[in-house]
């Protein structure tokens, strides 16, 4: 088989900025098309401020956009509005991530461009989508997650909510539900031969990551009370190693558990039943001792030839040099300015 771009031959005209529409953007060219990044020299793209610096611009900035042609024009003179137009007159798809009814004040909405593109996919980036009480506001990450009732969920030992070091709604619900909404629009637009829109909201796509807690919720039970995932079983929980390292134990099945109790010698601790395991029914302190007794790579050389579900948590500082991820090209190298840095390939292969 041989690796294949996808959306070869496709161009996108790309008026986003900051993280989920540049990393969404950065991955349909990774798949094989054309990404022309679209700046107001009115309103650059905010991450090119970032530090560290290559240059004028942050490497965060490179690592999202290097991949794109870049073109600062303002389209709201008539001679940098007409380039515009006419890059989007010959593309296929247009994305764009301001507040609802910007692009209405640029001239550049879906109703305008149509009729200069009738082949046009348009999505529209937003937070809070193109409608309802809260469609102007601004948000970010946080604001996303608190609304979506991610951050009830995600407390420590007092009951604050904690802010997760990464952004889960600018990525799960913005960069990869972009990849879906411009396939799915290129889809559509080829089926019913017409132009297509396409209202992406962050807080609307981030929900569904609440499915497990909302069909408990919905059974008459409460995850919060039984954060199943989040603790309460030893089987499924994270320890501190004999270096001060961490490792995670994901043995949710109960063969799982018992091939990990077969590793450690400990049959005593087979279990039949699901509720065996829990917090405060199971010895989870005897368990804690048992992950001291080892190095976090000593325990994942240990768990090689076991079906445990045991994996190494890793620093940030390690992962784009974990051979696993070296093998599936996770990352890809570019320079810029003589200084090596590493980007991201497509998050899937196609092959033919």
């Amino acid at each position: 088989m041989q690796e294949t771009k996808p959306l070869q031959g496709v161009t996108v005209v790309d008026f986003t900025r900051l993280l989920p529409g540049p990393l969404g953007t950065h991955l349909l060219s990774q798949l094989g098309a054309k990404v022309i990044k679209i700046e107001s020299p009115k309103r650059l793209d905010y991450t090119r401020f970032y530090d560290p610096k290559i240059d004028d611009n942050s490497t965060i900035f490179h690592t999202l956009n290097h991949s794109k042609e870049q073109v600062i024009v303002d389209y709201e003179t008539e001679e940098g509005y007409q380039k515009v137009l006419d890059l989007i007159a010959s593309s296929d798809v247009l994305i764009e991530q301001f507040r609802p009814g910007a692009m209405t004040s640029f001239k550049l909405d879906f109703e305008t461009i149509k009729k200069i593109n009738p082949n046009i996919v348009y999505v529209s980036v937003t937070g809070y989508g193109q409608n309802g009480g809260l469609h102007t506001k601004a948000g970010h990450d946080i604001n996303y997650l608190a609304t979506a009732g991610l951050l009830d969920l995600n407390r420590d030992e007092k009951g604050k909510p904690v802010i997760p070091g990464f952004q889960i709604a600018d990525i799960a619900g913005g960069s990869y539900m972009l990849l879906s909404a411009c396939t799915s629009g290129l889809l559509a637009q080829k089926t019913q031969k017409k132009p297509q829109y396409i209202d992406l909201s962050l807080l609307d796509a981030t929900i569904p990551l609440n499915a497990i807690a909302h069909g408990m919720l919905q059974g008459g039970a409460s995850y919060k009370k039984a954060p199943m995932l989040s603790g309460m079983l030893v089987n499924y929980n994270v320890y501190e190693c004999l270096d001060k390292k961490w490792i995670a134990l994901g043995a949710l099945e109960l063969k799982f558990w018992n091939a990990f109790c077969e590793m450690v010698e400990k049959p005593a601790w087979k279990a039949k039943t699901e509720r065996e395991l829990m917090s405060g029914i199971f010895p989870q302190k005897e368990l804690e001792q048992l992950f001291k007794s080892k190095t976090r790579d000593e325990w994942a050389c240990l768990s090689k030839n076991y079906d445990t579900c045991l994996s190494p948590i890793l620093e940030i500082e390690e992962v784009s040099n974990n051979k696993h991820l070296q093998e599936r090209a996770v990352f890809k190298e570019t320079t810029i300015k003589n200084k090596t840095i590493k980007t991201y390939n497509s998050p899937f292969k196609t092959f033919s």
